[in-house]
């Protein structure tokens, strides 16, 4: 009779100890030694993106010898995969969306380049480009192409692959707000319908707080005022601290915003999104070094501190020639986020290809720097 009675609890005591176990490696994946600056990942550029039409390539082509580097058409002949699947089968964990201010809407429904492209019509067909909001494109009239119309598309995807992956590792979005287009450098393209970009204000700030708002909850985001917690500053807090553990931020959401202005720098003392700030700033928590040659040292010495960006490539040049420099400075520069076209390569330019996994097959995802 006795040992009967002992066998439920025994078995009630193990399921507790199962259920122990299983809670502890969901929410303690790593070692808590290990910060949020201490892991290195791959971010894709111009995460949205598309190929331009080959008519459009082929067009500017003619021009080339005319047009700077921003509209040189073998630099902007590149596109990325959506980007649940950039998330699921290449490991990226950073994203950089393009974002243009169009608060009446229908700014950006007429693609003006095809004006010369026979066979490619200059009003598109998406519905949203019509209605206010804000829009993500690469150069207004140009290179128009993208997976995603409107922000609140990019985020409603990025939401919905992080719900079904719930203990993800923190994912970085960097958002570049264009406060230029062709048509504010030249009264030729204003007068065959070229728009000039509107810039962010204020208000339009607001904007970008509320459609993250209407996609994430807070408490899906990892915030500024969150990292700052009861210390007097971001700086106090890594100075004292430093870092949540990656542990803490499984999950999590941050933004960056990448912009210039009065109006970005009044953005840095807000709530919703980090800014890319220079050293030493009371709010800086990120820094960009987008060109790591020559400040291998320098930057390391930043991550110490700071989470760093840099990039691997620019466009389509590395790739084109397989040139492995930049990649190889930011690799030894230590910086935190690579940000890259080629996550993949693309079989038509070379073999050119940034996988962290491939570089050093040894270490296990995520990419530790810094073993403690």
């Amino acid at each position: 009779m006795g040992s009967k009675l002992k066998m439920p609890c025994f078995s009630a005591y193990c399921f507790i100890l199962v259920c122990f176990f299983f809670t502890f490696q969901v929410s303690a994946q790593y070692p808590d030694s290990i910060r949020m600056n201490d892991i290195r990942f791959i971010a894709s550029h111009n995460s949205y993106k598309k190929k331009p039409d080959p008519g459009v390539i082929k067009f500017l082509s003619r021009f080339k010898r005319r047009l700077g580097n921003e509209m040189d058409p073998v630099r902007m002949d590149y596109g990325h995969e959506l980007l649940s699947i950039q998330f699921s089968e290449f490991e990226v964990r950073g994203l950089e969306l393009d974002l243009y201010n169009d608060p009446k809407g229908g700014r950006f429904a007429k693609r003006r380049i095809n004006l010369f492209v026979p066979g490619l019509r200059q009003r598109t067909k998406e519905t949203l480009m019509s209605s206010p909001g804000l829009k993500m494109l690469h150069i207004a009239d140009i290179d128009y192409e993208s997976n995603y119309s409107t922000f609140r598309q990019a985020l409603a995807e990025i939401k919905e692959w992080s719900v079904s992956n719930p203990d993800h590792t923190p994912i970085f979005i960097n958002l570049e707000l264009k406060d230029a287009s062709p048509g504010d450098y030249s009264r030729f393209l204003r007068f065959i319908g070229f728009k000039k970009a509107i810039p962010f204000d204020s208000l339009a700030y607001t904007l970008v707080e509320a459609d993250i708002r209407a996609i994430f909850n807070e408490k899906e985001l990892f915030l500024p005022k969150q990292l700052q917690d009861t210390f007097g500053s971001v700086r106090e807090r890594l100075q004292t601290i430093g870092w949540p553990s990656l542990n803490q931020t499984l999950g999590k959401i941050a933004f960056i915003l990448d912009g210039n202005g009065a109006a970005y720098r009044k953005y840095a003392q807000h709530q919703l999104a980090f800014c890319y700030s220079e050293p030493g700033l009371p709010e800086t928590a990120f820094v960009i070094k987008n060109n790591p040659i020559g400040q291998e040292t320098s930057i390391a010495s930043l991550t110490e501190l700071y989470i760093v960006r840099t990039r691997t490539d620019v466009e389509t040049i590395e790739a084109r020639n397989n040139d492995q420099t930049m990649l190889n400075a930011a690799l030894l520069s230590q910086a935190q986020i690579l940000s890259t076209d080629y996550y993949r390569a693309d079989p038509k330019l070379s073999n050119y290809k940034v996988s962290l996994v491939e570089l050093k097959p040894e270490r296990r995802w995520p990419f530790i720097l810094r073993n403690k």
